[in-house]
């Protein structure tokens, strides 16, 4: 035990508590990095992960970072007990996955725990991660971390049913389906309580697309007015605490570039779970481009999202769709959110419009609105007749916006990207896309992006306009301009594909 007097330190962390000890101190206290120290006041008691340093401390002094500094009762210049511990039992549970044991539930319960208190470091949440990638989760495994991912965060509770909810498991520009499908949903009477996230790798999520059109971020109870009022919302899932332990895990998943299945399917189930959802269709895009590259993986992948989502009392169904190719003219927060908008008055990209519809049509059959195979129908009259847009109208009201200022005016800072030469557009590379709308800004700059003029198939004459890049500053537009260079978006129909002369045929 120490005592040391608190330096606050002008830096963000994360949401880690970290501690930063002079090494005298660090080896008066007997304690190593990554060790846990209990600080003390008098007051409270807070549980930090150590740091080192013999530069810019000097011994007695103890560094608190902001994410800690916000909560410690103490001040700068207070003198605080300082205290080694022992480290969460949950690393003897990580250490036992990555040596391909199976966990059992109090093990489970005991990581995300731990999780959610912050114990663990990003070190030993990435061991997980790993773990998890490496060995895998059995079944019960992943049902027991489904469950206790819920029971470690706030839930949803609006006492009707059925609850009804959709998930796109991500990776195809443009792909805003959320923003039509929720008003549908709720403009034919049923309950659609939707979190959603913002963009990781993409370049825009359907947050970062609906924060256009009306705030996104309300705590739980907010939330619940919202969905009995208007029958639906399109809020931020950060916002409302909901599967908190998930949302730290995809903070150390999204560095690592890997997304483990068993970790995908407790993910997204679990916040499923929390809004209290007992109807869930799951949209699986597969192709070159996107996640899921052949239909083989998907129709596994939806298999055990079904298998999952039976053990928790969640009817899913799987849409298995096409992620070979951008959806819609948009790409970018504020072009995907003018997409939807227009869709919602009659008018829009045809392609976003059918998916939309499609999905829209399957969940009015789960939820005993229509007779199976005549949801699309029933969707297509409710987006015909304004009911649609009047449902997206409320909600945007309820939640802050302006419904009556939908007229989304584009970006006037952009740059026409013209075809180099005649020939018929034989497919648009995704991450390409993906690439030069991010270069330019989106999903940070909700003005940037790429809007398109042509679609796959299009026959197009030298220096017709393919697509728009939209920017807010003028050295993304010259970075995303270059990255058309690099990465060629547009791919046209080969003529021929090869060509051999006489003499490069072998004859027998």
């Amino acid at each position: 035990m120490k005592y040391l007097k608190i330096k606050l330190l002008d830096i963000e962390v994360g949401n880690t508590p970290i501690v930063v000890l002079h090494k005298k101190d660090a080896d008066d206290l007997g304690v190593h990095i990554s060790d846990r120290i209990k600080i003390q006041d008098g007051k409270c008691t807070h549980t930090a992960i150590v740091d080192i340093t013999d530069t810019f401390l000097i011994p007695g002094d103890i560094g608190l970072f902001k994410t800690l500094s916000k909560t410690i009762c103490a001040e700068t210049g207070t003198k605080v007990k300082v205290i080694p511990t022992r480290k969460p039992p949950s690393i003897r549970f990580i250490r036992k996955k990555m040596d391909g044991q199976i966990l059992t539930e109090n093990e489970i319960q005991r990581i995300v725990q731990d999780i959610v208190n912050n114990d663990l470091s990003q070190v030993e949440l990435s061991a997980f991660i790993t773990s998890v990638y490496v060995r895998g989760l059995n079944t019960p495994e992943i049902v027991s971390l489904t469950k206790n991912i819920v029971t470690h965060g706030q839930t949803l509770d609006l006492d009707v049913r059925p609850i009804i909810d959709k998930h796109c498991i991500g990776g195809i520009a443009g792909n805003r389906t959320t923003l039509i499908v929720v008003p549908i949903i709720a403009a034919a009477g049923l309950y659609i309580p939707k979190t959603s996230s913002r963009a990781i790798t993409s370049p825009a999520g359907t947050i970062d697309s609906m924060e256009v059109l009306a705030p996104i971020n309300f705590n739980i109870e907010e939330m619940r007015d919202i969905v009995m009022k208007a029958h639906g919302c399109i809020v931020w899932g950060g916002g409302v605490n909901l599967a908190s332990a998930d949302d730290k895990l995809i903070k150390i998943r999204y560095p690592l570039k890997i997304d483990p299945e068993p970790l995908l399917l407790a993910s997204i189930l679990a916040k499923k779970k929390a809004v209290g959802a007992n109807k869930v269709l799951i949209d699986i895009p597969v192709g070159h481009g996107s996640k899921i590259k052949e239909t083989k993986y998907a129709k596994e992948l939806a298999a055990n999202f079904i298998k999952i989502g039976n053990k928790i009392d969640i009817d899913v169904e799987c849409a298995i769709t096409p992620g070979d190719r951008p959806i819609g003219k948009g790409i970018g927060p504020q072009l995907e959110a003018r997409d939807a908008i227009q869709i919602l008055h009659g008018k829009g990209p045809s392609d976003l419009r059918m998916k939309s519809l499609s999905l829209a049509g399957i969940l009015l059959e789960m939820g005993g609105i229509a007779e199976k195979g005549k949801g699309f129908r029933i969707a297509e009259n409710i987006l015909n007749n304004g009911k649609a847009l009047e449902a997206m109208q409320y909600i945007i009201e309820l939640q802050g916006g302006d419904p009556r200022h939908l007229d989304i005016e584009p970006q006037s800072l952009n740059f026409s990207v013209n075809s180099p030469h005649k020939g018929r557009i034989y497919d648009i590379d995704n991450n390409a896309v993906i690439k030069i709308a991010r270069a330019a800004g989106a999903p940070v700059d909700k003005y940037a992006g790429l809007d398109f003029h042509v679609s796959r198939g299009a026959l197009v004459k030298k220096g017709e306009p393919l697509f728009s890049i939209n920017a807010e500053k003028e050295y993304k537009l010259d970075a995303a301009i270059e990255a058309v260079k690099k990465w060629k978006p547009i791919i046209y129909e080969k003529m021929i594909l090869d060509r051999y002369s006489g003499s490069e045929i072998l004859l027998e």
